[in-house]
């Protein structure tokens, strides 16, 4: 299956505010981790804990947790680097420079003769555009997206503003091109017929950015309809939703649109959808938003201060005209959010954006008001005590748990079954190794297509719904 966008869950101490009164967030207890670390290879276990007797991980286990939290939340930040390189890739705000392919983000890499040595050149497009950056951030204006690329060079040591910052700026830039590039290049180089671990685990050593896309949405929405289908969710059933990493559209991975605010869409797209097929009541839905990212985390309070105060959030929904989108997908599109907002006139994408169409929508303070950011690392956190009535009908995970190996995933799965209701659904488009005793098993899947292109087949993803054993 094709995968479109990554997104992934992510810090900031905001107030116990998820699934219920006095809920908080707990680290895992090495009594939930044991039947993990004996199921796995050595090999598949963290290095830190190979080889250690019962009593010696036990006492361990704390600090370990704590140590690896920070390690996770670090990568945080280095997502936020890559973020900023797929900015450059697409962005129209800051350039009049063509947007680059893939190809040429990944530049070329030449063979120096006689040492066999290799180098990487950047494209001329990417150069100049690398130059128009640098110029941009030195000076971002009101551009939030600029002005958070320059917080997060200065956090590095870079000072756009400075000639000897400009010059170091342009040798991170070409460099970090090159690992994302490198990076991206990583899935069509893996052996289709090799380790399964391998494919499952694909992003687990990359940073952790906030990406988000309307397409997996609109694969959560078909799903959801199957499950409604199938009798696995009835009428009415869902009033308790979380969703791990909800995603701020900072820079797709595919079009990296740049003309609109910063938003989050999945929070507002699965209640829609619920509320749609009458999964749920708009009046006593609740959804948190459990996050790693202390960005992500601010954003969906900053739209809730907004709320009180009587704003609506509004939403800008750009659909690449050139793109051969299935004709279901334009349909989801074109029916965002009429069930909890209504249609508002949108910004229009300027000329070097390419053939786009835009669609506003707006959301009302009370629908906003129904999410919930809170602070958790879901692969070693989970949030008790829960109440039974205040357990999850429904969590939602899409492009997350291949950053993180097997070991990390059961972690989060035996986090995520803590946290569902009795016969709650967890749904993601992310395939898992399903170790013996695990608490969550595979229940059923939806194959959602997004692109229908002549000669390369349907382009999509599988969407798999797991239940308690």
């Amino acid at each position: 299956m094709f995968r479109f966008s990554i997104v992934l869950l992510f810090p900031l101490a905001l107030a116990a505010q998820g699934s219920g009164p006095g809920a908080a967030a707990t680290y895992i207890p090495y009594s939930d981790a044991a039947p993990v670390l004996r199921a796995l290879r050595e090999d598949r276990q963290p290095p830190e804990l190979r080889g250690k007797a019962i009593a010696e991980l036990e006492t361990e286990w704390s600090d370990w947790v704590r140590r690896r939290d920070a390690a996770i939340r670090a990568r945080v930040d280095e997502g936020a680097a890559d973020s900023i390189v797929y900015l450059l890739q697409f962005g129209t705000a800051f350039t009049k420079q063509p947007r680059i392919s893939e190809r040429e983000l990944a530049g070329v890499v030449m063979r120096q003769a006689g040492s066999g040595a290799s180098r990487f050149v950047p494209s001329p497009v990417l150069l100049s555009r690398i130059e128009d950056f640098i110029v941009a951030v030195a000076s971002p204006g009101t551009n939030t997206r600029l002005q958070f690329a320059r917080e997060v060079l200065t956090r590095r040591g870079i000072d756009p503003g400075a000639e000897a910052g400009r010059t170091e700026l342009r040798r991170y830039l070409q460099d970090r091109v090159e690992k994302v590039g490198q990076a991206e290049r990583l899935p069509r180089l893996l052996d289709p017929h090799g380790d399964p671990v391998d494919q499952m685990t694909l992003f687990r050593d990359r940073g952790l950015a906030p990406d988000t896309s309307i397409l997996v949405d609109f694969g959560i929405d078909e799903t959801l309809a199957a499950l409604k289908s199938a009798g696995v969710l009835a009428e009415g059933a869902v009033r308790r939703v979380a969703i791990i990493g909800p995603g701020l559209d900072f820079t797709d991975k595919q079009e990296g649109y740049d003309f609109y605010p910063e938003q989050t869409i999945q929070p507002f797209a699965v209640i829609d959808s619920l509320v749609r097929l009458g999964l749920a009541g708009a009046s006593d839905l609740r959804l948190t938003a459990f996050d790693l990212s202390p960005r992500v985390l601010q954003h969906l309070e900053a739209a809730r201060i907004r709320a009180r105060a009587g704003h609506p959030y509004t939403l800008l929904l750009p659909r690449n005209l050139d793109q051969p989108w299935a004709s279901d997908l334009v349909q989801y599109w074109g029916r965002f959010g009429d069930r909890i907002g209504e249609s508002v006139k949108a910004t229009p994408a300027p000329a070097s954006a390419g053939r786009v169409d835009v669609r506003g929508v707006s959301i009302p303070p009370s629908v906003v008001l129904s999410v919930v950011p809170q602070d958790l690392n879901i692969v070693l956190q989970r949030v008790e005590p829960v109440a039974s009535d205040d357990q999850f009908d429904l969590v939602v995970a899409t492009n997350l748990l291949l950053y993180y190996d097997v070991f990390e995933q059961s972690l989060a799965t035996a986090n995520i079954a803590r946290m569902l209701a009795r016969g709650g659904v967890f749904l993601s488009n992310d395939r898992m190794i399903a170790l013996p005793g695990a608490p969550l098993s595979t229940a059923g899947y939806n194959n959602a297509i997004y692109l229908k292109a002549p000669g390369l087949g349907d382009r999509g993803d599988r969407f798999d719904w797991y239940r308690h054993r």
